[in-house]
């Protein structure tokens, strides 16, 4: 196998990978899900930036996501929800394991959600990606990941910028967060100009 071939291989692992779930598990609806209109205001998207909801078939983390230009040799293991303690403890009995990606349909509440990502110890060489949709319910949810150590990378895939400019300050204060994605019909930089990390655009067409 040449080295485009294994390219071109590779590229359509991680894409099918980071689906995540099927096109009819991605409509069936998941408790505890919480409406654009019925979560909290403090630093949220306006509704013209108010992303899909989870259970719609525009869900943002149910579409293909380039995450990495290196994707090497190993086990991703996918999840829709945040792990527990045993889950965390099955990894070191996956062969092979280099990343947990974790696709959330929505933004834990605060740190008491994300305490096992910070009690426990990954394996050798392992990483935690977490996906994060649209921009946090509160300020406390967004404070509660810079409490979780360890190799953890954050991509938030947003609908456009804040509507509390004064948001992007306090992304720019959030350790782990690597990259904001900006799913916009008509992409531009206006409202992201203080933040101070990768901004990328992706426009979704029927």
């Amino acid at each position: 196998m040449n080295s485009a071939t294994r390219w071109r291989t590779a590229a359509l692992l991680v894409m099918t990978i980071v689906l995540g779930s099927s096109p009819v598990a991605a409509t069936e609806p998941r408790p505890g899900t919480v409406s654009p209109s019925q979560a909290p205001t403090d630093g949220a998207a306006p509704p013209s930036a108010t992303l899909p909801s989870e259970g719609d078939a525009d869900d943002p983390l149910c579409a293909p996501l380039l995450l990495d230009g290196n994707y090497g040799f190993g086990t991703h293991v996918v999840m829709r929800r945040l792990p527990t303690a045993a889950d965390l403890n099955d990894l070191t009995a996956v062969q092979g394991f280099r990343q947990l990606l974790i696709a959330l349909p929505q933004w834990p509440a605060g740190y008491a959600e994300l305490r096992p990502l910070q009690q426990h110890v990954m394996p050798d060489g392992g990483e935690v990606v977490v996906l994060l949709p649209g921009w946090p319910p509160t300020r406390e949810a967004l404070a509660a990941w810079n409490m979780v150590g360890g190799n953890l990378r954050l991509i938030m895939v947003v609908g456009g910028p804040p509507a509390d400019r004064a948001l992007i300050t306090e992304l720019n204060r959030l350790r782990p967060l690597e990259r904001v994605i900006a799913q916009m019909e008509y992409p531009s930089r206006s409202g992201f100009e203080r933040l101070q990390r990768p901004l990328s655009f992706r426009v979704l067409k029927h």
